[in-house]
């Protein structure tokens, strides 16, 4: 225990700005890589509420490396999420998404995480579920395209 407290200062002195120089500061996220992911996250929303499987499959990666985690569930592999999507388009007659608060941080010249406050209503004719949560999706670039390489959305479950 008492190596572990050691252990735990010395890494919070190593990550201290030194008095002897300027203080390092990481570059703003270039406005083409905001704009580029915020895109395909509009679109992203959109497709969801026409209810466009086509449209919303053209924005995700399509291979293993896609992982989304929906209600708890981790899918992964394009294969699995294709099967979850056509099911909620199956389930739902209206889907109705909004976005707010949407932050997009550059990983490197060629991906970016973003983060959105999410309310999504999913209704089936008859009964409505309305959730409020938060969803973060990782992009990569490909070509001229932002493709969702992983997303997650989880919800606070009211009590």
């Amino acid at each position: 225990m008492k190596h572990a407290a050691i252990f735990v200062v010395a890494l919070a002195l190593a990550a201290c700005p030194r008095g002897s120089g300027p203080a390092v500061t990481h570059p703003s996220t270039p406005k083409e890589v905001v704009t580029g992911a915020r895109a395909t996250i509009e679109q992203w929303r959109q497709a969801y509420q026409v209810k466009s499987f086509d449209a919303l499959a053209k924005l995700y990666v399509q291979s293993l490396e896609l992982v989304v985690v929906q209600d708890g569930l981790p899918l992964v592999g394009w294969t699995s999420v294709e099967g979850m999507l056509k099911d909620r388009f199956a389930r739902y007659k209206d889907v109705q998404i909004r976005l707010k608060d949407i932050q997009v941080t550059a990983l490197g010249g060629t991906s970016a995480v973003a983060t959105a406050s999410m309310t999504r209503e999913l209704g089936d004719g008859v009964t409505t579920v309305t959730e409020s949560g938060a969803l973060t999706v990782v992009l990569r670039k490909e070509g001229d395209l932002w493709l969702i390489v992983a997303e997650h959305y989880s919800y606070k479950r009211s009590t």
